[in-house]
């Protein structure tokens, strides 16, 4: 493998783990907001 193919390929990596980071942070925070929407209409009752 040539220097160039490696940095192409940890380029790949890095992206793809931002890419999978950004997607927990949307669940985690989709999460959150149904769990507020959930506790609002608990103590509504």
């Amino acid at each position: 493998m040539s220097k160039k193919e490696v940095k192409a390929l940890k380029a790949e990596i890095k992206a793809r783990k931002e890419k999978v980071a950004k997607q927990k942070d949307k669940i985690s925070k989709l999460k959150k907001s149904l769990k507020k929407a959930s506790d609002k209409k608990a103590s509504k009752k």
